[in-house]
């Protein structure tokens, strides 16, 4: 074969072979972030929600150092379904185990960046039933920084003719009058200042004073005053345990001393210059060592002494045996520095506290905790039961009234039920027929409630017809 013929021979064998490699090829460049399912998730900061967490507002103050920026994060969450089925409505009430896109400027614990939280758990659920994932869900706002402002052109060193045809512009007539008609309302000012001056201030005026006039709206607290409030609380609870003695000793001697109307107090307070009770108007004072501060606080001793309080039991022996009390303590007296030890030995129905989510979930627990301490059968609804699993169907049997106290609930069959969430419509149903001796706890707003509570963000929960005030102390660490 001659050179000629064998370097056409060798070029015919080099096409047909980059022929068939050609063939062999894909038809088209596989994305290397395909076979990733996740990639469709977007990147954003969110923030998971603790337990017991308050709501919107506080979560905006304490991440974002603005409570009023909290309008930002539910137009980012608003209708994004969360992993157990709930959503964040126009109540912007939150639960825990919720993740929360939050702006990209906020900072603080729980806060991350990563992948679209919800984005990934769907995927996850579409990957577990061997379905495609879904579509990407529109990524949240990202933040754009403002356009720099660009160079004039004079600052970049270039000259602008202002008046390119070289005419000097000419005083305008309107200008003229305009300024003659200053001139005259000036001289009218100076000679009728005083007059003119009260007419353009009174609208002012009158603004000032309605708000003056209308109660000052409360500002919300941020999360760590709020906590260390409550833990000064504890901490005095936690320093006085003789307290609860000297309150239960009070409780006794009050109803066992005799008295025209008996004296059944509704809290007893303790500090260390003795103790007060807080009892109904128009009761009788005993005649013992109690003396009257006001029309429904009585004060035990003269309050000079700093030494504890003993209780004589000459009254409660002579007159009859002393009716033990079930007495729960809350916390410490707002703008005090005694412990607020409540009177529940016959309270019954629903006590609800409404207010914010996280101190009144804690309100329920410490009223649940003393009630237990107090030896009241205590039995704790579970989240995801209703109340009629717990509290039976039966018809209320009434005692004969007593004209003093009301109706008189049967002896010895005290029970408490602990709902340690908001009453639902169906569990509204079940509070018009509860047992005699049943006190229902739990959290939320009822019109069906005995007693009406309320929780502030400040850690303080105001307890309605008691007239009492009361930083919540923190609930009893349970054993894991």
């Amino acid at each position: 074969m001659t050179p000629t013929r064998l370097a056409t021979a060798r070029a015919a064998a080099a096409t047909a072979a980059l022929a068939a490699a050609v063939a062999l090829a894909p038809a088209g460049p596989v994305a290397a972030d395909t076979a990733d399912p996740y990639a469709i998730c977007p990147e954003v900061y969110y923030y998971v929600v603790p337990e017991g967490s308050p709501g919107l507002d506080s979560i905006a103050g304490l991440i974002l150092d603005d409570a009023e920026r909290a309008a930002e994060i539910y137009e980012l969450n608003a209708g994004r379904t969360q992993a157990d089925g709930n959503a964040l409505g126009e109540d912007r009430a939150v639960l825990a185990q919720w993740r929360l896109v939050v702006p990209f400027d906020a900072g603080g614990e729980n806060v991350y960046r990563g992948s679209d939280p919800l984005c990934v758990v769907a995927v996850e659920n579409a990957l577990a039933v061997g379905e495609e994932p879904p579509s990407p869900p529109p990524p949240p706002p990202a933040y754009t920084p403002p356009p720099e402002d660009g160079a004039s052109p004079t600052a970049q060193g270039e000259v602008v003719d202002l008046d390119p045809d070289g005419a000097r512009p000419s005083i305008d007539p309107r200008l003229l009058a305009g300024g003659a008609v200053g001139l005259v309302l000036l001289t009218l000012l100076t000679l009728f200042w005083e007059p003119v001056l009260r007419g353009i201030t009174w609208p002012f005026r009158a603004a000032a004073r309605a708000r003056a006039a209308r109660a000052p709206k409360r500002r919300p607290t941020r999360p760590g005053v709020a906590a260390r409030r409550r833990r000064a609380a504890t901490e005095a609870v936690a320093a006085d345990p003789d307290a609860p003695r000297r309150a239960a000793a009070a409780h006794a001697e009050l109803l066992a001393s005799p008295a025209d109307v008996p004296a059944r107090p509704v809290a007893l307070l303790t500090s260390d210059a003795g103790v007060s009770a807080v009892v109904p108007a128009g009761a009788t004072p005993p005649m013992s060592s109690w003396r009257v501060v006001d029309t429904t606080t009585w004060r035990y001793g003269s309050g000079r002494s700093t030494a504890p309080v003993h209780f004589t039991t000459a009254a409660m022996t002579a007159v009859r045996e002393p009716v033990r009390g079930v007495l729960v303590c809350l916390g410490l007296e707002e703008g005090g520095d005694a412990l607020v030890h409540l009177d529940l030995t016959r309270t019954r129905g629903l006590l609800a506290v409404g207010g914010d989510a996280g101190v009144a979930a804690d309100t329920v627990r410490v009223v649940g905790d003393g009630l237990h301490t107090a030896g009241v059968r205590v039995r704790v609804l579970r989240p995801d039961r209703p109340l009629h699993s717990l509290v039976a169907d039966t018809i209320p049997v009434v005692s004969a009234p007593d004209p003093i106290q009301g109706t008189v609930p049967e002896p010895g069959a005290f029970e408490a039920v602990v709902v340690p969430r908001p009453l639902s419509a169906a569990d509204e149903h079940v509070l018009l027929d509860l047992p005699p001796n049943l006190l229902v706890v739990a959290m939320g707003e009822s019109r069906a409630a005995r007693r009406q509570w309320w929780a502030r963000d400040d850690g303080t929960v105001d307890t309605g017809a008691l007239g009492l005030e009361v930083v919540v102390r923190h609930p009893e660490r349970r054993e894991p």
